[in-house]
C-alpha cells in the first residue's frame, strides 16, 4: 500500500511539472448564429504547445456532444482558431443556452474542457424610449435646442442605434440604459423621422422603435403671403429660438427680439419680399400691397 501510494504521488507530481499542452485559450462568450452579423460565429482559439491529433467537440449543459468540429485531425505546434456556427450535427440551430468546447489530444491521451462557456443567444433585447426632446431643433450653435436627446432603457446591455430617415447615424456603447444625442449641424430645415434600434452583445438587432417626427427650424415666418394696404400696419409670427433676428422689407431693415413682428406696409402698391435671418439662415414671405 505504501509503495502504491508513493508511486501515485510521483505520477501526480510529474503531471504537475509537465507543461500544459494547450495555452492562452480564447473563447467567444456570447454570439447569435441567426443575427447575420460579425458575431454569428463563435471562435475557439488556443495555442498548441506540441504537435498532436485533435478532436474538438461542443457539449451542451448536460454534457452531451451536439457538434463535432474536428475528428482526429493533425495539427502542428502554434496558434489555432476554429469556428462554430451554432448548429448541431444535423445543421439545425441549437437552442439558447450555455455550451462548452472540449479538446481531446490523441498522443497525450488527454481531454481538456475549457473553463469558459459559449452562450447562444438568438432573442433581441426589448428597448423602450423614455424621453425624446426637443421635437423642434435649431442647430445654429447658439446653445439653445442645438441637439436632440433620446433616453432609453433595455432588458439587457445593448448598443442603441439611431436611424434618421432610415439611415444609421449614431451608435452608443454597450449599456443597459442611457442616452443617444443627435447633432444635426448643417442640416437643411424641414421634417425628419427618427427611430432607435438595439443590438445586444450577441449581435441580435431589435425592430426599430418609432418613428418619431422631429423638425429642424432655424427661423420661420408663419405666413407665406401677407396682404396689406399701403402704409397699413400688419403683424406676422416669426418662429425661432434665437434671442434676436434681423428682418428686411423692401429697402427697410431692422432687428427684433419678439415672436410677433409688427411692421408697416410700403406706401406703393406692389409685391415685396419679407426676409428674416438668423446666423446666415433665412426665411422669406411675400407682402402684397394693394389699394383698397
Amino acid at each position: 500500500m505504501l509503495a502504491g501510494t508513493a508511486a501515485a504521488f510521483v505520477v501526480t507530481e510529474q503531471l504537475k511539472l509537465e507543461p500544459d499542452p494547450i495555452a492562452r485559450p480564447r473563447i467567444t462568450p456570447t454570439f447569435s448564429p441567426t443575427c447575420r452579423c460579425e458575431t454569428q460565429t463563435a471562435q475557439v482559439a488556443f495555442r498548441l504547445n506540441q504537435p498532436d491529433r485533435l478532436t474538438l467537440t461542443i457539449e451542451d449543459a448536460q454534457g452531451q456532444v451536439v457538434r463535432t468540429l474536428l475528428s482526429d485531425a493533425s495539427f502542428q505546434r502554434g496558434n489555432h482558431t476554429f469556428g462554430w456556427d451554432g448548429r448541431d450535427q444535423n445543421g439545425q440551430v441549437v437552442p439558447e443556452g450555455e455550451y462548452r468546447p472540449r479538446v481531446e489530444l490523441a498522443k497525450l491521451d488527454r481531454t481538456i474542457e475549457f473553463p469558459r462557456v459559449i452562450n447562444v443567444d438568438t432573442t433581441p433585447a426589448e428597448l423602450e424610449i423614455t424621453r425624446l426632446r426637443p421635437r423642434v431643433i435649431s442647430p445654429d450653435g447658439d446653445g439653445r435646442a442645438d441637439t436632440l436627446t433620446i433616453r432609453y432603457r433595455a432588458s439587457e446591455p445593448v448598443h442603441a442605434v439611431l436611424l434618421v430617415n432610415g439611415r444609421q447615424e449614431g451608435r452608443t456603447a454597450l449599456r443597459r440604459s442611457g442616452a443617444i444625442v443627435w447633432s444635426p449641424k448643417g442640416r437643411r430645415r424641414g421634417p425628419y423621422r427618427l427611430s432607435v434600434a438595439s443590438v445586444d452583445q450577441a449581435g441580435n438587432r431589435s425592430r426599430p422603435t418609432g418613428p418619431f417626427d422631429v423638425r429642424i427650424r432655424y427661423v420661420n415666418i408663419a405666413a407665406e403671403v401677407i396682404r396689406a394696404r399701403p402704409r397699413a400696419g400688419f403683424s406676422v409670427l416669426v418662429s425661432t429660438d434665437a434671442r434676436r433676428y434681423s428682418w428686411r422689407l423692401g429697402r427697410r431693415r431692422g432687428s427684433a427680439r419678439v415672436r410677433i413682428l409688427r411692421l408697416r406696409a410700403p406706401a406703393q402698391p406692389g409685391r415685396y419680399p419679407l426676409v428674416v435671418e438668423v446666423s446666415g439662415r433665412r426665411d422669406t414671405a411675400l407682402v402684397v400691397v394693394r389699394r383698397p
